[in-house]
């Protein structure tokens, strides 16, 4: 990320999750069965509405942060022949991309890989962002995100960050 961010706004990103997983943490430690759950196995957890409403919510904030921070590498346009089939180029997928960030006005845009197929989606109610199960990319399209460095420019923030998805991690192999 250090080739789109600075290390400030890393820092700052990485001081908001930290945030939040301490508040987690604190429901985890007073909600029996809590600990090591997915999003989606909270739903099925006995628990009140409160709790469990808290505990999706933060959960879901901290997984997409962590999917966000891993789903970036340090060289520019990674390669993946799923990709390439599904979109006929890597350049027309993350075309797709941009134009679905763009039209995000705040959240994540997730990249799911199922039965074989690609398929991105944003997200501003973040707890529907699990329904399809686990993205393998994330990208936050909120400005707390690049606004340290891009300002409101959303657009320069994708086109500096947008190269460096690791796309390579949609392959056949990974469903």
């Amino acid at each position: 990320m250090n080739e789109f961010l600075s290390e400030e706004s890393i820092a700052m990103h990485s001081e908001y999750v930290r945030g939040k997983r301490l508040k987690y943490s604190i429901i985890e430690s007073s909600v029996k069965g809590l600990h090591g759950l997915s999003v989606l196995d909270i739903y099925r957890l006995k628990m009140t509405d409160r709790d469990r409403r808290d505990s999706i919510s933060l959960l879901t904030e901290i997984r997409l942060h962590e999917i966000f921070f891993s789903s970036f590498i340090s060289s520019r346009y990674p390669h993946s022949d799923m990709v390439v089939r599904a979109y006929g180029s890597e350049a027309s997928f993350l075309n797709e991309l941009y134009r679905l960030c763009l039209l995000q006005h705040y959240g994540f845009v997730c990249v799911y890989q199922r039965r074989g197929k690609i398929s991105a989606d944003g997200f501003s109610d973040l707890e529907n962002a699990f329904t399809h199960g686990e993205p393998l990319l994330a990208i936050d399209v909120c400005e707390h995100a690049y606004f340290s460095d891009y300002g409101f420019d959303k657009e320069r923030y994708l086109v500096s960050a947008l190269p460096y998805l690791d796309i390579a991690r949609l392959s056949l192999d990974s469903d």
